[in-house]
């Protein structure tokens, strides 16, 4: 059982290395007449930065971009950091992939400065206890131990700001490093987004332009070997291995959110005042991976009791055979606000059917802003 496991887990970290995060497949190197064609996984670096944070967006399907504000915002769309008022601390933490000890961590805090929110973010991903192995040593070493780590480390500072009653506007500088302990890769990147009001029952429009910034390459002094020569004096010459640049996942967003139900201008009314119903259609485009289309609703009762459900269409062969299409990407959870000291307490959960990658489940915190 537990060699089994270990080979799970490394699976897994492959996955995250050479696929989306969501575990697309690539389809084979080649075109086959019975095959699914070739797809563009696998072609970028740092693509973990594709797994979604956030119990809440999690929920409605990641279809968020227009409505998502506060701390989490710079992880969606920067723009949505505008609205902060006040000190905003959003935490989250998520289990990917059953028992095999892939792990996510996001904190963001922001604060109102400038005329608009200025906030930091950490997003991390770690894979622990993989085992190490080499030809001569396939159980590992005294030397090198028995097992390695993965991590991957997103650090980013970011400002937003309110241009008009209906206009947001946001951006961030972000640094990425990813790999082992000897070995990293490093990059740096930017994000920019925008959210629009545009009065017409309720509808608010979002867009967004994620981790676009250079090429890097493996490096570090894992990466060093020592060659003894063929001569008397057995000299030893000293060499570092080659590795190819990669670019970033830069995705492009786009969100066209709706009050359906519960403020003037709600497609449906204001009503009695204590229901609200929100309704987000968001398309997602990333240079490696196939466009995606995700659907969520919330419902809200008194601002202090959500409901979400949400499904996300991945237009590509990740689901297993014989998978059910409707269930797999199927979405749900609850949220909870609570005023405390003046500023509201969120909890938020969400449950994710990713099929045989196991069902993902998320629990986020976030204190004050709004």
């Amino acid at each position: 059982m537990t060699s089994f496991r270990n080979l799970a887990r490394v699976a897994a970290l492959s996955a995250l290395v050479t696929a989306t995060a969501a575990g697309q497949g690539i389809g084979g190197i080649l075109p086959t007449a019975d095959g699914p064609p070739p797809t563009r996984a696998g072609t970028r670096g740092a693509n973990w930065l594709h797994i979604p944070i956030g119990a809440r967006a999690q929920a409605m399907g990641t279809a968020v971009g227009s409505s998502v504000v506060g701390s989490t915002a710079w992880f969606w769309n920067p723009a949505g950091a505008s609205t902060i008022e006040s000190f905003d601390l959003a935490v989250g933490r998520q289990n990917l992939y059953g028992d095999l000890g892939v792990k996510q961590t996001y904190m963001a805090v922001s604060f109102p400065m400038l005329g608009g929110a200025i906030g930091v973010a950490v997003n991390s991903l770690n894979v622990e206890d993989i085992p190490l192995t080499f030809e001569a040593t396939p159980y590992g070493s005294a030397s090198d131990g028995q097992f390695f780590t993965w991590n991957s480390v997103a650090a980013s500072v970011g400002y937003a700001r309110r241009l008009t009653d209906r206009l947001d506007v946001g951006g961030s500088l972000k640094v990425v490093s990813e790999g082992i302990a000897q070995i990293k890769n490093r990059f740096i990147s930017g994000d920019v987004g925008t959210q629009f009001r545009t009065g017409l029952f309720g509808l608010v429009l979002g867009g967004s332009l994620l981790t676009v910034g250079n090429a890097a390459h493996m490096d570090g002094p894992g990466l060093e070997r020592n060659v003894n020569d063929n001569s008397v004096s057995r000299e030893q010459s000293r060499f570092k291995l080659y590795t190819r640049p990669v670019d970033l996942p830069t995705t492009f967003r786009f969100s066209a959110g709706d009050d359906l139900l519960g403020s003037a201008e709600s497609l449906l009314g204001r009503g009695s005042g204590k229901h609200t119903l929100f309704g987000e259609v968001d398309v997602n485009d990333a240079v490696d991976a196939a466009s995606q289309l995700g659907v969520g609703f919330e419902y809200g009762f008194k601002n202090m009791i959500f409901g979400r459900v949400g499904k996300r269409f991945y237009n590509d062969d990740r689901r297993a055979p014989g998978e059910s299409s409707l269930k797999f990407g199927l979405s749900g959870g609850f949220g909870l606000r609570i005023p405390l000291n003046g500023h509201p307490f969120r909890f938020d959960y969400s449950y994710v059917a990713q099929g045989d990658l196991r069902d993902i489940q998320v629990f986020s915190l976030e204190f004050g802003g709004r």
